[in-house]
């Protein structure tokens, strides 16, 4: 793996000073990231453990648009956009589930087969001719990576595949096709703006502080970085040390010596992080997995699950709970500090951000913004009503000096 020089990530114009003030704070600013972030970037759904079978299904929604991603009758899993094609009603309803041969719409029962084939419409003869093989659900792009179940919206960038590639090795080790659920979804809800919770996610300068058993657990192992590929990368070992906690000295006592990792990955804690804002985080017994997503001004939602390979031994039991006590533990802490931060965003003493060396994962963050939405570099909010507008003509001047 090959990490950028911390020095090369603030060299970039306003990376010291973060986002300016005014982009925690803008209603119009949160359609646009909806837009051109989320809504064009691959965004994680499920794990394939979550449909096992044929017509198990998932849904997903990002802004105005929703998703549902299916097993169909031959064992492959698609994905398409969770909207009848006669009126636009939502599909299927339900968060997840099982439907055994058709999706039928609730408003005038309209019905797709799993593969998303125009099944059947009610009433035909009172349509005009219908070109059934053109009014199926429209798909959306799909990516199964390592059993996690992602899709995109909109964009053509790179595949999944190639934006983990340095990754791909290490987290192979893993085996997280293999894995089960181990906790049921969860969900988190803030009533603030989604960046302030990344922003707090995204560096582990706070560790010492904010965190007092995550730091008694690694210490002065914890190290950040950010991979060429722009995946950010943290780690912390646990083994060697000697914890003044209990619950951690538990827990690493607890940790079966029979494991199926290599030795150099059996007391590592590691955390990924894919721009948005996808966590891919990996203990030698479970694997954790969150994201962040705007859900309207003022308003996000933290969604996340927790993965294992199936094992029944009462010492591996043991260390499974101590872990997930450890991070619900690190969680309130975070939530916390997040709320304090976005209390301070809101007044307006609130002029900006100070980063330090040692919050790079920040810096990274807002410089990935800016290069999608160039009006995140204005100090002082543009004009309401202008936002959309303004960043294409900034977007389009810088395409148009880079290609000179």
């Amino acid at each position: 793996m090959k990490y950028i020089d911390p020095k090369d990530i603030f060299k970039v114009p306003g990376a010291r000073r973060g986002l300016p003030a005014w982009a925690y704070n803008n209603d119009e600013l949160t359609q646009l990231e909806i837009d051109e972030v989320f809504l064009q970037n691959w965004l994680f759904v499920a794990h394939v453990a979550q449909i096992p079978n044929n017509g198990d299904y998932h849904c997903f929604e990002m802004g105005n648009e929703r998703a549902i991603v299916v097993r169909d009758d031959k064992g492959e899993i698609r994905a398409f956009r969770n909207m009848c094609r006669h009126r636009a009603s939502r599909v299927v309803s339900e968060q997840s589930g099982h439907c055994a041969r058709a999706f039928i719409c609730p408003f005038h029962g309209w019905s797709y087969n799993l593969d998303g084939s125009l099944r059947n419409i009610p009433k035909a003869e009172s349509f005009p001719e219908i070109n059934r093989a053109e009014f199926g659900l429209k798909t959306l792009d799909l990516e199964i990576w390592h059993g996690m179940i992602f899709i995109r919206f909109g964009g053509n960038g790179p595949s999944l595949a190639d934006l983990w590639t340095e990754a791909e090795e290490e987290i192979g080790l893993y085996r997280i096709e293999d894995m089960e659920i181990l906790n049921p979804t969860y969900d988190f809800k803030f009533d603030l703006d989604w960046k302030a919770v990344v922003d707090v996610d995204n560096e582990g300068y706070h560790v010492p502080i904010g965190h007092p058993e995550l730091f008694d657990l690694v210490g002065g192992t914890y190290r950040d970085g950010q991979l060429e590929s722009g995946l950010s990368r943290s780690t912390g070992c646990f083994g060697s040390r000697k914890h003044k906690l209990d619950r951690n000295r538990d827990y690493v006592a607890a940790l079966p010596a029979d494991s199926y990792l290599p030795e150099s990955h059996r007391d590592l804690w590691i955390y990924y992080g894919l721009y948005p804002t996808f966590t891919l985080t990996l203990f030698p017994d479970q694997v954790e997995v969150y994201q962040f997503l705007p859900q309207g001004p003022q308003k996000s939602i933290m969604k996340g699950m927790t993965f294992a390979l199936p094992d029944d031994r009462p010492e591996m039991q043991r260390a499974r709970q101590l872990n997930q006590e450890i991070n619900m533990e690190v969680g309130q802490e975070d939530f916390q500090l997040i709320e304090w931060v976005a209390e301070g965003m809101r007044s307006k003493a609130f002029d900006g951000l100070m980063l330090s060396d040692r919050e790079v994962g920040v810096a990274a963050f807002h410089n990935k913004l800016r290069e999608v939405l160039p009006i995140l570099s204005l100090d002082q909010a543009p004009e309401a009503g202008s936002l959309a507008e303004l960043n294409a003509q900034m977007l389009s001047r810088t395409n148009v000096a880079a290609a000179g």
